[in-house]
Formats: structure tokens, sequence, C-alpha cells
């Protein structure tokens, strides 16, 4: 069955893959060079196609700026939410571990301040910022479950609940930081990080330590 003409054609070839992505590439390039602005002639120009491809492929801007957040999310979640940084290692040192890396993956992306703090008021963007944090909000409370269980973190605290407490504290510390220039270093805001979240988990003191 055809697409409908308003929505996205997926590529189904290697080169339509591999265009698609040049085009995301080529668009989030173009929301950092513009401090969250884009226009569509300028990311066709970019990749040297017409525009009907971008919209053959993402419908329309918002589309085009709704698969570059979706990207970026998934990004992240492959790189600190899915995997397990310090397999056999303890709830804290891993998690640690993981706060660490959520750090660098912000730190060193630079659609992390765009995504965050400029495109987040964009409907479209809303939604799918909304459907990123209800997985991640998913993993986390299976991992504070898991801790609990296996009584590294203390019983009480609803797992869902908290989770959505400490991600949401966390991405507005991190907004906080990357909006700041100089920015400050990586390791005090992990620091920083890494107490608020072994607080709010209920981490004993001495586990709490860097």
């Amino acid at each position: 069955m055809a697409a409908a003409p308003d929505s996205p054609a997926l590529p189904r070839t290697r080169r339509g893959v591999e265009s698609r992505r040049r085009l995301l590439e080529a668009a989030a390039a173009e929301l950092v060079e513009q401090a969250g602005a884009l226009e569509v002639q300028r990311v066709a120009r970019r990749c040297g196609v017409s525009v009907g491809l971008i919209y053959r492929y993402f419908s329309s801007r918002a589309g085009l700026v709704g698969a570059v957040v979706e990207d970026f999310y998934r990004r992240f979640e492959r790189a600190v939410m899915v995997r397990n940084p310090l397999p056999g290692a303890d709830w804290a040192s891993r998690e640690r571990e993981r706060t660490r890396r959520s750090v660098a993956f912000h730190y060193a992306d630079p659609l992390a301040p765009v995504v965050l703090a400029r495109l987040h008021r964009d409907p479209v963007v809303a939604a799918i910022e909304a459907g990123a944090l209800d997985r991640q909000i998913e993993l986390a409370a299976r991992n504070l479950a898991l801790g609990q269980r296996r009584g590294e973190l203390p019983r009480g605290p609803e797992p869902r609940l908290v989770a959505a407490m400490v991600l949401g504290g966390m991405q507005r510390g991190l907004v906080e930081a990357l909006a700041r220039s100089p920015r400050p270093p990586e390791h005090e805001v992990l620091h920083q990080l890494w107490r608020f979240v072994a607080g709010a988990v209920g981490l004993p003191r001495l586990a709490r330590r860097m």
C-alpha cells in the first residue's frame, strides 16, 4: 500500500536508508549551527538533494525536526540506558558509571543543548520527548526494582515514581549545566548528579562516594 500524501515513506533500499541518514545528519548540523532554527531548503542544499526528497522521507519540516530529536534520544538510550556499563558490579558502582556516561554523552553531543533547551516547546518534539521519557522511566524502574530485590537498595520507595523523579531531575540539571558559559567541568556535574541520584534512591552514605 502506498504511503498517504502526508505520511513519510520509509526507505526500502540501502541507498534510501543512507540518504535518509544523511538528511538527518544535515538537519542536526543545521539545528546546532542555527541555534534550533531549521529551513528545509538549507538542509536540501547541504545534502545536494531536492526539497521533495526531504518531504518524501519526513513529510514536513516538523517531521524532519521530530526525526532528529527521536534519533537523538534513541542514540542516548543505546549508549547509556540499555547497556549494562559494568557487568557484574554492584548497583551503586554500575549506576555511578551510567551517570558518568550520561554526562559525557550530553557534553560531547552538540545537539544536546538544542534538544533539551530550545526545541522542547514544539508540539511534535514534546510528544517525542514524552515517549522517550516513558521508555527511560520503564528501564530505570526495572533497574531500581532489581536493586531492591537484591537488597542493594531500600525496599520502601516505589520504583517507577522514583525513576520519574530521578530522570526529571537529572535532565533539568543537565539543561542548566549545558546552558552555562563556560560550562562547569564534567566531573563537577557528575559529582552533583550522583549525589542527587544516590540520595533519591536511598543509598547508604558509604555507597554514595565517587
